[in-house]
């Protein structure tokens, strides 16, 4: 049976890599709501080198290296928390004070679409960015670029791949529910 894929659940992450490819959504948070359009996945072409003998007109021999995988997506309800999260810094009595120097955010994540594949990432590098506009029609963005790193745990892969399954989707209601009691 052939799967489609669409929509997007939730981005979840967590700081630190799991200990085994089993990737269950216990300590995984949401960065915040995904402005539309914006949760993308790309993968650059890879690089291929070529060695050519001067008796032969055809390569002798080939070197490949796999292209860099992306995942990218826009925070539109940042909190204090998610500042301090992505960019580094501290928060003090509800304020966000922005960090010195640029912080090196490594987080686990899983991209959990309506249906269809989700992505599990064991180790991947977050950069965000602010882009803002302060108008009737625009919001305040936090663009994050999350790149895939590969795992410094022994036996786990860059990325796994696996079916949106239902009880995915309860994991992340009840992940919901426990977010709104936390909050009242």
């Amino acid at each position: 049976m052939n799967i489609v894929t669409l929509g997007l659940a939730a981005i979840l992450g967590k700081s630190g890599e799991p200990a085994k490819a089993d990737f269950t959504q216990t300590g995984y948070t949401k960065f915040g709501l995904t402005y539309e359009d914006t949760a993308k996945m790309a993968q650059e072409d890879g690089e291929s080198t070529e060695f050519y003998a001067e008796e032969e007109d055809d390569a002798i021999e080939e070197i490949s290296k796999a292209g860099k995988i992306t995942f990218s997506f826009s925070v539109m309800n940042p909190t204090l928390e998610c500042l301090k999260r992505l960019f580094g810094g501290e928060v003090a009595t509800d304020v966000w004070a922005y960090p010195d120097a640029e912080a090196q955010v490594e987080e686990s994540l899983i991209i959990l679409p309506k249906k269809g594949l989700k992505f599990q990432v064991p180790r991947a590098k977050l950069k965000a960015k602010f882009n803002g506009e302060f108008s009737k029609k625009g919001l305040l963005l936090i663009e994050v670029t999350a790149t895939v790193m590969k795992p410094t745990t022994s036996g786990l892969k860059k990325l796994y791949v696996s079916k949106v399954l239902d009880q995915d989707k309860a994991n992340l209601q009840a992940m919901v529910e426990t977010s709104k009691e936390v909050k009242s």
